[in-house]
């Protein structure tokens, strides 16, 4: 894994890199299989429910309970599905920040993964994610910069996600120096 320490490359160039853990995505798939654990129980609700209704006397008792478990298993699917959307490999994800540009490969969902080149030159704004979750890029118009993804756009979305926190706000700083230094050299 990487270690977010300088690295040398051909002709002497440092880089930092940071490659994520594979932990963060073991305990989406655990949160996902105890989402797993509420469909039987919410299903045993509505059979509940189901036999107050049944039963004559307890109907308005049978109808609420039904209504809370279903409105409980969609909420439930729902989110499920969302964390499914999520779960994806994390080995060929990374952070990297190189002389003139950082370039970041992280998963997006449904398998699909979103990737950028960005250089500082071309960075208008940097902004920190809510509670350090991640950066938001906003990139100038036509340049040299790359981003691939499927929705188009000049804002981009850095996740920290899988990364040492600690280790990921050195990251978060060292483009932030590198994108004070090329404002400052205009």
């Amino acid at each position: 894994m990487g270690t977010g320490e300088g690295e040398r490359r051909e002709g002497g160039e440092k880089r930092m890199r940071l490659e994520p853990s594979e932990e963060m995505m073991y305990r989406r798939m655990d949160w996902k299989e105890r989402r797993l654990l509420l469909f039987p129980l919410l299903g045993i609700l509505v059979s509940v429910g189901v036999l107050m209704i049944g039963a004559g006397r307890w109907r308005v008792y049978g109808v609420v309970v039904v209504g809370l478990a279903v409105g409980a298993l969609m909420v439930v699917w729902v989110v499920y599905r969302g964390i499914q959307r999520r779960i994806m490999p994390l080995a060929n994800c990374f952070l990297e920040v190189q002389r003139d540009c950082f370039v970041a490969v992280q998963p997006f969902r449904d398998g699909e993964y979103e990737s950028c080149r960005i250089y500082f030159e071309e960075i208008e704004g940097l902004i920190e994610g809510e509670k350090g979750k991640g950066f938001y890029v906003r990139i100038s118009g036509e340049g040299k910069s790359v981003v691939q993804r499927k929705e188009r756009g000049r804002v981009m979305f850095v996740s920290s996600e899988g990364y040492d926190e600690e280790k990921f706000g050195v990251m978060y700083g060292k483009i932030m120096g590198r994108v004070l230094e090329y404002d400052r050299s205009v």
